[in-house]
């Protein structure tokens, strides 16, 4: 289960509405490119595990407002590769996120909300080996967001968002020039963006307020590379995202949420040749909002930090920790606002060959 982080300064923007999916993208490290590399075109199953706290906080300076945002995500992956010939595989994968969150305020009286919904992204992938060691990969994803509510409570009066389902697809591919000391390639994926209703009720007015929400993935387009140096093997992403090309959008027409990049570099080292080996990836996400008005936990840079340990003495299996970290509060000085996001988490999996 995951847990969101927004802002709470008012009870309105205490429950503003999710745009994207798998916000947290410092948590996952599974790309599209790094599978490319990681999965090859052999026969495989792959399940594993992941599960994250996450805390949120932002403090307003002058007015000593404080709020708390509180996430456990948990991520269940389900993989399994077929290879029909030397030349040719079809990949099917089944990732689920739940998340539960809790939001409250510091401060009298108190508001305290909380919530728990389901996300999967799903997809199906053809694997092409041309003589020349050129893989084509030709994807399509479906993003699913289950209804939700997300009920506040306050010693006044209860309030009540009711978020509708929402699902969408999308293509994407990927290109990869495996060599002898070095693969690298390139991945597309375009956009979607589907609308969902959220509609706001409380205990003070029998009517409700419904209003439209933008689900969007963005265009993300990601150069990448694996070096196989003597001492191990090292990879390196780095990803544009088109954030500003759809979601909501205030008044003016301008986007809430701005372009940003993110980055992942890691390497696999081993430490009893292949029976037991050292996985670490490192991840960076740049902020990506638009301007102060649209600062949230989720929008501001982030970093994230992935350790593995990778044992195959009569099973492949590995066990890790996930650890987050992010803030922003420089760019907020007209606001006094200062937005932090720590996290904590484990994963483990099973990698079988067959």
């Amino acid at each position: 289960m995951r847990r969101l982080p927004s802002i709470v300064i008012g009870a309105w923007i205490l429950c503003m509405p999710r745009a994207e999916a798998f916000t947290y993208e410092v948590l996952f490290d599974d790309t599209l490119a790094s599978e490319a590399i990681r999965l090859g075109r052999a026969t495989r199953f792959e399940a594993s595990l992941q599960s994250v706290l996450l805390d949120g906080e932002v403090k307003t300076a002058g007015t000593g407002a404080v709020s708390y945002d509180r996430f456990v995500i948990n991520k269940l992956k389900i993989m399994q590769q077929f290879a029909f010939s030397p030349n040719a595989s079809a990949r099917l994968t089944l990732p689920l996120v739940g998340t539960f969150e809790k939001k409250e305020g510091k401060q009298l009286p108190r508001m305290i909300s909380e919530g728990s919904w389901l996300e999967s992204r799903p997809k199906l992938e053809m694997i092409f080996a041309t003589q020349n060691n050129l893989d084509l990969i030709l994807g399509l994803n479906l993003l699913t967001i289950s209804s939700y509510d997300l009920n506040s409570d306050t010693e006044n009066f209860k309030a009540k968002d009711h978020y509708s389902s929402v699902s969408m697809n999308y293509p994407h591919l990927v290109i990869v020039k495996h060599g002898g000391g070095f693969d690298g390639g390139f991945s597309f994926q375009f956009d979607a963006q589907k609308s969902r209703t959220v509609t706001k009720s409380t205990s003070l007015d029998e009517g409700s307020l419904s209003f439209e929400d933008k689900v969007y993935s963005p265009t993300t387009i990601a150069i990448f590379a694996s070096l196989h140096p003597s001492f191990g093997d090292l990879f390196g992403e780095f990803a544009a995202i088109e954030a500003s090309g759809g979601g909501n959008r205030i008044d003016s027409g301008i986007a809430v949420k701005e372009d940003y990049f993110r980055t992942q570099f890691g390497g696999m080292f081993p430490l009893d040749g292949k029976n037991l080996q050292l996985e670490t990836r490192l991840l960076y996400k740049s902020l990506s909002y638009a301007d102060n008005r649209n600062v949230s936990l989720e929008t501001i840079p982030s970093l994230g930090l992935h350790i593995k340990l990778h044992f195959d003495y009569s099973l492949p299996v590995y066990v890790g920790l996930v650890g987050v970290h992010g803030s922003d509060g420089q760019s907020l000085q007209e606001f006094n606002a200062d937005y932090r996001l720590q996290g904590v988490g484990a994963v483990a999996g099973a990698n079988i060959f067959f």
